[in-house]
């Protein structure tokens, strides 16, 4: 809920500050400069129509007469205005406020509306109205987790939280205020009902995982439930850290050979050790075969062996955690026959005396696993002992009587052996017949079994079973029953326990005497059980103490200091008992003796100023067990922490203008020692702009002299110290830095300071792709930062599309299009520059760009051609005819140079300036004359007309105009079809009628395109001009038509008149502004007159037509009256100064004026008018201060608010904008502590530290707003609601207390604890106590309101010492928050156990002497325990002395004991073990109270090591390759030793002769034999490994014997053959180099010997494919083939050499053979050119090679040196001199020019042989043929021909067929050719209009067809060839008496 409250309140904060801004809509503009603020209350899911509390909103504030006022004068703004509704209460004058839906405070809790008036009898204000929608109990707790998982370690300590549940409600205050409870109560944990924490009150160790219901509910008057969350605990077993052990020795090995009589439970071997005084045994293998002692090591069979079984034990030290390995080979007779399975052992039976033949006695089984079917194919054979009265069935085995009579009571053994289908025989057995009745034989000579303490009683531990020969019920008894611990069942002989027994306390061995009784004859039978009872790790570790403290630990203590020691027990033994220690937490370390320190830096500044964590000790049992222990380490503090500030950066700004005291910044730095805090500045004031409060952390400009700021930034480093009032070495201190950002005021326009300069030299050359790089313009703003930062942009008019764009970052200026020249030449644009702060100026430059002419256009005459009628007589130099083109470029681009073709004789000349044509030669002699005239422009191109002139007799003349050029201005708006002019000309002679021709025009101003035609009127026989289409005086201002006037005579003869026509302009284009809208600004405050902006038009019309003026338009909004516009320049400057706060911008209407009366349509007379927009912002200075709504604010907080919490949002407004209204606020006063801060930006405070109602209730803040240049603050009071924050303290932290074990009158008091509240205010009397964990609520209680605890059980001693469990102090009556403490009761002691052995019989208690060991040896330890309490005085405390010892021949005793101790020691050095090697001894214990209680111990002597072992032989030999691999065996050594066991066991080692260790030797214990191994590679190529000679070692435990061992090395083949050097880099070698050339020896060596040494060189395949290369045996490479530079330039040859051994290795080096290039080759044309020379072209002229160049060029497949440069020449023959002619540029390209003209029509190719020598040494040649073709043109007219077609139609059987071409006769050849069939289309004949091919179709009948056909060349005259086509029908006798010829 504090985030959505903070949320809110900076939502209100950025809406109000949003609508403290300017408001521009349409053309109102809205003022909050002094917005009033209204606030009002409502009830959620109240009914629409409810009034809204608080809100009477007098009107008159709105409409001064009031009553005039209605609910239509008003209006509601803001996102929620439909949620309400106004009601003007006219009787008060009041506006109210109702609600017109139910509102839901959950859904916005707020809401935030504008009222306006709207009436225009009201003034132009707003309120703003704040609602707050009251809270109703109406939402449920949430738990934000309805289901909780949750993970604890086992040890997890009490008191611990685990976790901690939450709820959320939606309301708020109390209805939001939630207490947290589970359902059921669970004893392992305990929810705090304030804070939802769950804590664990009882240990968990040993538990399974928990789940248990927790709910939350409100605190609302009709308080809510939450819905049930599931909390499940997971209790994660056994702990992290393991111990590490580690292994003293080596492995020991045994083997042991077992008999084949071996029976499960027979012992099969002791396991010795002599390396550990005391020590247990664990058996690690998986193997279930046997089973072992943990005491005594000894090993039992627990299932039938066979062959060999493997066997690991573990060997530890009780003492510490070293161990070893023992490895246990047994090894059992292996049948090779079959084996017998009968079952039980002995074999026994019993016969009656008086039983028949055939009686059946006993089965006999066996089995062989040779067989597929292990029991077929035996067969069994009676071996002897029948005496005859018994036989056996062979197949079945059944031994049964022979009908001889048998002797009562006598017994038959019987020897008995099976025997495979193989042959293979068993062994023999025996079977006992005893003739009579046979007691019951048990399955089992005697019974083993091992037994776990605690088993409980009732469980089977073993079962005996015996066989009733008499096949009688049997009946089992118990003979000896130790302690009347067990029990048999009578039927079934299952032995289990009365009770359950304990390692630690009672006997660990049993033997009991089992008796099986037949029901009718009474016989019985006796067996012996032995039971071993096993230690189980039943024992939790404790330790002495639950708690352990250490108080007043300095936090500076040095790291590894000891600060206490724990310490626990074990009741268990052995590893059972062994304790290691570990601890849960990061901080601190602990010694395998329970030595705790820190081993990191501690520290005071942590909760409680107190470390606790929990100490573990765990067993070494299987699986361990752990007990736990807290320790608690208090912290003293001093002064090791420097001062910590709230931030390590600070960020704030001021404006460049701030005057002196403004406030920078407020620093705050928090000591966690405690300690005063002092501040200063210690760098980034250089200038010395800044004052600092040493004591506040108030940061403010100086005050004199003023400050002067420059930006962009300054960095503060300010320094914190504290006073070093907690005591430390030296005051500390810390840095932060402070960074004072300074807002640049934008006072500066960006300036074009290079604008007048760029349209004097902007172009852009026309028909340049988009994108062509134009201008780069720049600007220069004197602002720093944003208000710096200059952005380019161009400003167009709506609708047309930009030629131009610019990058806005760098002012590059690129086209958008392709220019054409001649359609526009230049292009005016407005630039902009505009920079970057949030109320941006704007720079403008026009720029005029003119576009560069580019030679892209044809000169163009003014006519298509000229005819001209000219008289014989003309004199030579007569100018007639002026020839005039024009041109639309520019410059010398369209500088025209006329020319006229040559003829001879030449009859004209042109001037080439002028284009006058003039006579220069008599003319009376020719009728026609015809040339070409051209005109080139300057740029080469050019056009060329024909000039036809006719020569006339001097008789004969021409018509006669009336006027030889006609002069006509018209406008251009002349309508169409107007009549413009009428000319006249008349004819001298004969006819007098005269046609009228228009000349067709090549230009625009000789009508191309047309805008003129002429009409002519033959009945006065003249013509007239008129209007064809549109003039635009813009386009075209003036026309020159050339008109013709011809006679109608036989010889029609023509003159020509000029009609010139003037255009001229009228008012028909609009002045267009540049662009449509235009944006400038203005800073607020600027003086009258200032310059705004620049607004420009174009008009395309000329004179005064095209003289612009501008105005300002007059509208509504008034803002026209504000400014000026100079109506030449177009310059609007202010004619007032702004007030941004008063309006942000205005918006005027420009209009643009020509100077004259409109010609377009529609006008009336008014000139032509375009209009813009300019639109001028006000830009904003800093010139209002910050102002808070209030100048004081008054709030509470509850003091268990989180960090972070929002308080308030205050927020401030400042009627600037942009940058100057960005607001920056700092708590100045009132926040010593740093209780609070606020957020820098937005003015929301919140807590910043944890509050304490108890430490302080009331803070006053100052809070200050800042622009950066102007500050105004508040105050803000924070009232601390006290909160229930405290949880009770009870008066210690730990409670202790005893009673006596086994009181009966209960209850009784143990102790009372007691409990207070630390809040302040706090009912003491509604604290309530409970009790949680071990014994709560069961042997414990207590009472809830008075604290005391009682006992209410008898307690044992015995079976708990020591009780711990929680008490815990609840507050608000048990539903508040809770404190806890420990309670540790312990029980004292009376003695009321006696002394106990572990074991009574002979056997448990077992010592081991070696013989002939001195008197006074220590043989071994005999303990007793004692249940009680051995620190309560003499109960536990044991003496001990011997009741019953061996004595020796002369009757003295061999042991004694130590009374305190227990241990057994011999009295005299005469134990003999070939003597005696066992002795018991029977020992009493006694307690201070007089009880007693005794054990027997064994002693055994053991024997000594005495032999030495002995090698089988002195010298082993043997042999090994060189490339033997590691480990592989190399020879076996063995030895023997006549000592037995341990001391019989060997090892062998190499001590001497191998100096690199080139092997090691493996013993194999069980064999006693040693494996020498190969441990290194071995070399035979080093002569000192080829033989190696060593020195073996055999040893046992004492003594040793040596032996040698020769080894001889053989070698193999494993070097592979070296080249030296791996690569060869060869001399070049010429191409040309002969066969059989050596050209390099390669050396290579082999390291092996013999054969492996000898190799053979040879190349590579793939390196040299075409076997161009050879190699001999001595490594000469030789060339073997011809090598050719052009194909191959270098080889890379690998070379091989491979050895001759087995298998073979190779070896490899490469030689790079590079060839040299020999000039072999002759040069040839680059490609095959077939060039072209047409016909009839005027000589000598340049032929083109192809189609891209004129020049030839020549290639060499040789190398460069020996290529280029290369020459051509011509060869010599007649017709190569005269007409080609072949120029070399010796730069390897030739020019062939031909020398005259060509007719194709004589000579159609020519074959040029041309020689091409290159440059090589020598230089080659060769002769390349060039072959030109003739090229036709159609220079000879053609002549019509006939063609005849004979076609024969078999039968009608015709089909569609091709008869060939229309024939014409032509010279030419390549003439294109159409044909036409004159005439009606043929329906049964086709022709091929392009080919001129004829078909006949299908179907055609029988007659004779004849066809005209028109053809064309194009060029000459048409003509008509016929054809003529006979169809004959072709009978079919008339084939058959056909023949053909065919002729070559």
């Amino acid at each position: 809920m504090a985030v959505l409250a903070g949320t809110l309140q900076l939502w209100e904060c950025l809406i109000l500050l949003c609508l403290c801004c300017s408001v521009v809509s349409g053309e109102k503009s809205i003022s909050f400069s002094s917005t009033s603020v209204f606030y009002g209350l409502v009830n959620e899911n109240t009914p629409p129509g409810t009034k809204v509390r608080g809100v009477n909103i007098p009107a008159h504030r709105f409409c001064p007469n009031a009553s005039t006022a209605s609910n239509q004068s008003f209006a509601l703004d803001g996102d929620d205005a439909f949620s309400f509704f106004l009601d003007y209460y006219h009787v008060q004058g009041h506006i109210r406020l109702k609600t017109t839906k139910t509102l839901d405070r959950e859904a916005k809790p707020d809401h935030l509306l504008i009222l306006r008036s709207v009436a225009s009898s009201c003034l132009n204000r707003t309120a703003l109205i704040k609602v707050t929608v009251q809270d109703q109990n109406d939402n449920r707790p949430e738990l934000l987790n309805k289901t909780l998982n949750i993970e604890v370690h086992e040890l997890a300590p009490i008191g611990s939280e685990t976790a901690r549940v939450c709820a959320q409600d939606k309301d708020t205050g109390k209805n939001a205020e939630i207490t947290y409870y589970s359902f059921p109560l669970n004893e392992f944990v305990h929810v705090v009902p304030k804070t939802g924490q769950i804590l664990i009150v009882r240990s968990l160790q040993g538990r399974k995982n928990l789940t248990f219901h927790v709910f939350a509910k409100d605190h609302g008057v009709r308080s809510l439930q939450s819905e049930p969350g599931v909390v499940t605990i997971y209790i994660r077993q056994g702990h992290e850290d393991r111990r590490i052990v580690r292994s003293v020795t080596d492995e020991i090995f045994y083997t042991v050979r077992i008999s084949e009589n071996a029976k499960v439970g027979d012992l099969v071997f002791t396991i010795p050790d002599l390396k550990f005084q005391e020590r247990w045994f664990e058996l690690t293998s998986s193997k279930l075969q046997v089973q072992i002692e943990a005491e005594s090591g000894r090993l039992y069979l627990s299932q039938k062996l066979t062959g060999k079984t493997d066997v690991q034990v573990k060997i530890h030290n009780r003492k510490d955690s070293e161990w070893y390995l023992c490895h246990i080979s047994l090894i059992a007779p292996v049948m090779t026959g079959p084996e017998w399975t009968m079952h039980p052992f002995p074999y026994l039976a019993a016969v009656g005396p008086e039983a028949v033949k055939d009686t059946p006695v006993y089965q006999l089984s066996a089995h062989y696993q040779g067989n597929d079917d292990p029991k077929e194919g035996i067969e069994y054979l009676l071996i002897k002992g029948s005496e005859e009265r018994f036989e056996i069935d062979k197949h079945t085995g059944i031994v049964k009587t022979t009908g001889l009579p048998l002797l009562p009571n006598k017994e038959y053994v019987l020897t008995v052996q099976a025997i495979s289908r193989e042959g293979s025989k068993g062994s023999y057995a025996s079977i006992s017949i005893l003739v009579g009745s046979r007691p019951p034989q048990f399955t089992n000579m005697s019974y083993n079994t091992s037994v776990p303490e605690n088993t409980v009683a009732g469980q089977t531990i073993a079962v005996v079973e015996a066989i009733s020969f008499q096949r009688q019920p049997l009946s089992y008894t118990l003979l000896i029953n130790p302690s009347s611990l067990f029990s048999v069942n009578q039927k079934t002989g299952e032995v289990s326990l009365t009770h359950s027994v304990d390692y630690e306390s009672e006997h660990h061995l049993y033997h009991l005497l089992v008796k099986a009784t037949e029901a009718i004859s009474g016989l019985s039978s006796v067996t012996e059980v032995v039971v071993h009872i096993s230690d189980e790790n039943d024992c939790t570790p404790e330790f002495l103490h639950s708690i352990y403290s250490r108080d007043n630990i300095v936090e500076n203590i040095p790291i590894g200091t000891s600060l206490l020691q724990v310490q626990a027990r074990d009741c268990d033994t052995g590893p059972n008992a062994e304790i290691c220690y570990f601890i849960q937490s990061a901080d601190f370390s602990i010694t395998s003796q329970g030595l705790v320190s820190p081993k990191q830096r501690l520290n005071y500044e942590r909760t409680n100023h107190m470390y606790e964590f929990i100490v573990i000790a765990v067993d070494k049992g299987l699986p361990p067990r752990t007990g736990t222990a807290s320790v608690r380490i208090r912290m003293t503090n001093i002064n090791d922490e420097a001062p910590v500030f709230s931030q390590t950066v600070y960020k704030t700004f001021l404006s460049e203008d701030a005057g002196p005291n403004t406030l920078v910044a407020t620093v705050h730095a928090k000591d966690p020692d405690g300690d005063g805090v002092k501040y200063t500045i210690a760098g980034g004031n250089e200038d010395g702009n800044f004052e600092l409060d040493n004591q506040k952390g108030i940061i403010r400009l100086r005050r004199s002299p003023l400050p002067m700021l420059q930006g962009p930034q300054y960095v503060l480093i300010i320094t914190a110290m504290d006073d070093n009032s907690s005591g430390g070495p030296k005051p500390l201190s810390s840095f932060a830095q402070v960074i004072v950002g300074i807002n640049d005021i934008n006072n500066n326009k960006p300036v074009f300071q290079e604008c007048s300069k760029y349209s004097e030299s902007t172009w852009v050359l026309e028909n340049q792709p988009p994108g062509t790089f134009v201008l780069q313009v720049e600007a220069y703003d004197a602002d720093l930062g944003v208000n710096g930062d200059v952005k380019y942009g161009i400003m167009y008019r709506d609708g047309v599309p930009p030629a131009f764009n610019i990058d806005m970052d760098t002012g590059v200026i690129k086209t958008t299009q392709s220019f054409d020249r001649e359609k526009q030449r230049e292009y005016t644009l407005s630039v902009t520059a505009t920079d970057q702060a949030q109320e941006p100026l704007i720079g403008i430059c026009q720029i005029t760009i003119f576009i560069a002419d580019e030679n892209d256009n044809d000169p163009k005459f003014e006519n298509s051609r000229y005819p001209y009628f000219l008289r014989e007589d003309t004199p030579i130099g007569t100018s007639f005819l002026r020839a005039a083109a024009h041109d639309d470029d520019q410059g010398i681009n369209a500088a025209i140079t006329y020319s006229i073709s040559r003829q001879q004789p030449e009859y004209f000349q042109i001037n080439p300036s002028t284009g006058w044509i003039y006579v220069s030669h008599p003319i009376s002699q020719t009728s026609r004359i015809n040339q070409y005239i051209t005109a080139t422009d300057g740029g080469n191109r050019s056009s060329t007309i024909e000039l036809m002139v006719t020569i006339t007799n001097i008789h004969n003349q021409p018509p006669q105009w009336e006027q030889v050029e006609y002069w006509v201005t018209i406008s251009e708006n002349t309508t169409r079809d107007t009549k413009i002019v009428t000319i006249k000309a008349t004819s001298p002679l004969g006819d007098p009628r005269v046609t009228y021709n228009l000349e067709e025009g090549q230009v625009a101003e000789t009508n191309m395109p047309v805008r003129f035609y002429l009409k002519p009127n033959r009945q006065e026989g003249t013509a007239s001009i008129l209007v064809a289409e549109p003039l635009d005086f813009e386009m075209t201002k003036f026309f020159t038509l050339r008109i013709r006037a011809q006679n109608v005579a036989a010889v029609p003869l023509a003159s020509f008149s000029m009609v010139n026509i003037n255009i001229t302009d009228v008012n028909d284009n609009v002045p267009f502004f540049i662009s449509s809208n235009y944006e400038a600004t203005v800073p607020e405050g600027a003086d009258t007159g200032t310059s705004v902006v620049q607004v420009a038009a174009t008009d395309l019309d000329s004179g005064l037509h095209g003289k612009i003026t501008y105005v300002i338009l007059k509208d509504l909004s008034g803002d026209y009256q504000f400014f000026t516009l100079d109506p030449e320049t177009g310059v609007i400057s202010t004619q007032a100064s702004f007030d941004r706060e008063y309006k942000g911008s205005y918006l005027i209407e420009v209009q643009s004026q020509d100077g004259s009366e409109s010609a377009r349509p529609g006008m009336q007379g008014q000139p032509n008018t375009d209009t813009a927009y300019v639109r001028i912002f006000v830009s904003d200075v800093n010139d209002n201060a910050p102002a808070f709504p209030q100048t004081m604010y008054e709030i509470s907080v509850e003091e268990d608010k989180d960090v972070g919490f929002v308080i308030i949002t205050v927020t401030a407004n400042d009627e600037d904008e942009g940058a100057n209204a960005k607001l920056r606020y700092q708590i100045t006063s009132g926040n010593n502590k740093g209780t609070f801060d606020v957020e820098p930006e937005v003015g929301t405070v919140f807590v910043a530290q944890r509050l304490n109602y108890e430490q302080e209730q009331v803070y006053e803040l100052r809070l200050v707003a800042s622009d950066g240049k102007w500050e105004n603050q508040t105050t803000v009071f924070i009232k601390v609601i006290n909160k229930n924050d405290e949880a009770p303290v009870l008066t210690q932290n730990e409670y202790h207390n005893s009673v006596l074990e086994e009181l009966t009158d209960l209850p009784v008091l143990v102790l009372q604890v007691s409990a207070t509240d630390p809040d302040q205010e706090a009912d003491q009397s509604a604290l309530r106590y409970s009790l949680h964990g071990q014994g709560a609520n069961n042997e414990f209680i207590i009472d809830e309101h008075t604290g005391k605890i009682y006992i209410q059980k008898k307690l044992d001693r015995e079976e708990q010492s020591v009780w711990r469990f929680l008490v815990l102090a609840t507050d608000e009556s048990g539903e508040g928050l809770t404190g806890f403490a420990d309670v540790i009761v312990e029980v004292e002691d009376i003695n009321d156990n006696s002394p106990m052995f572990l074991c009574a019989l002979d056997g448990c208690f077992m010592g081991y002497i070696p013989e002939n060991s001195p008197a006074d040896t220590s043989v071994m330890e005999i303990i007793a325990t004692d249940l009680d309490d051995p620190k309560a005085g003499q109960n536990a405390i044991l003496s001990y002395r011997i009741i019953q010892n061996v004595r020796n021949e002369i009757n003295l005793n061999l042991f004694s004991i130590n009374p305190s101790t227990g241990t057994i020691y011999t009295v005299l050095g005469s134990l003999d073990r070939e003597k005696e090697d066992k002795y018991l001894v029977v020992v009493e214990a006694r307690d201070g109270g007089g009880l007693t209680g005794t054990g027997t111990a064994t002693i055994l002597v053991s024997d000594v090591n005495d032999h030495a072992p002995v090698f089988s032989h002195k010298v082993y030999t043997s042999s090994v390759f060189e490339n033997a691999d590691i480990n592989s065996q190399v020879a076996t050594v063995s030895a023997t030793d006549e000592d037995e066991g341990e001391n019989a066991m060997v090892t062998f080692s190499i001590v001497d002769g191998d100096e690199d260790r080139k092997f090691f030797i493996e013993t194999d214990k069980l064999n006693n034999r040693g494996t020498i191994c190969l441990k290194k590679k071995i070399d035979f190529e080093k002569p000192y490994e080829r033989k190696f000679n060593l020195t073996i070692k055999v040893e046992d435990m004492d003594f040793f014997s040596l032996a040698y061992c020769v080894i001889e090395v053989e070698d193999s083949n494993d070097h592979a053959p070296v080249f030296y050097p791996q690569l060869y880099e060869i001399t070049p070698l010429p191409e040309n180099i002969p066969l059989g050339t050596k050209i390099v020896q390669v050396v290579a060596v082999d390291l092996d010997s013999g054969q492996n040494g000898k190799f053979t060189f040879s190349i590579m395949q793939e390196t040299d494919p075409l076997s161009q290369f050879s190699v001999d045996n001595n490594g000469w490479v030789a060339v073997a083939n011809a090598l050719d530079h052009e194909t191959t330039v270098q080889y890379r040859l690998v070379l091989l050499a491979t050895d001759m051994g087995s298998p073979a290795l190779t070896g490899s080096a490469t030689a790079i053979v590079t060839l040299r290039d020999i000039n072999d080759n002759g040069p040839e044309f680059e490609v095959q050119y077939k060039p072209i020379v047409w016909e009839n072209t005027a000589a000598p002229q340049t032929v083109q090679i192809n189609e891209t160049s004129t020049l030839m060029y020549a290639t060499d497949r040789d190398t460069a040196a020996n290529g280029a440069p290369f020459s051509f020449q011509l060869l010599n023959n007649h017709s190569t001199i005269t007409e080609f002619d072949l120029k070399d540029f010796q730069n390897g390209s030739a020019r062939l020019t031909a020398l005259c003209t060509f007719d194709r029509e004589v000579h159609k190719v020519f074959y040029l042989p041309i020689v091409i020598t290159d440059s090589g040494i020598p230089p080659m040649s060769s002769t390349s043929t060039l072959t030109i073709i003739i090229g036709d043109k159609n220079d000879h007219p053609h002549f019509a021909s006939h063609t005849e077609f004979i076609v024969y139609n078999y039968n009608g059987m015709l089909p569609t067929i091709v008869l060939g071409n229309v024939q014409t006769t032509d010279l030419d050849d390549w003439d294109d050719k159409t044909y036409q069939l004159e005439g009606k289309p043929s329906r049964y004949f086709t022709l091929n209009e392009n080919s001129g091919l004829f078909s006949i179709k299908q179907g055609t009948p029988p007659g004779t067809y004849n066809f005209r056909v028109k053809v064309s060349d194009g060029v000459w005259p048409d003509v008509v060839s016929t054809v003529k086509v006979v169809v004959n029908e072709l009978r079919g006798i008339s084939v058959s008496n056909a023949g053909s010829i065919r002729i070559k």
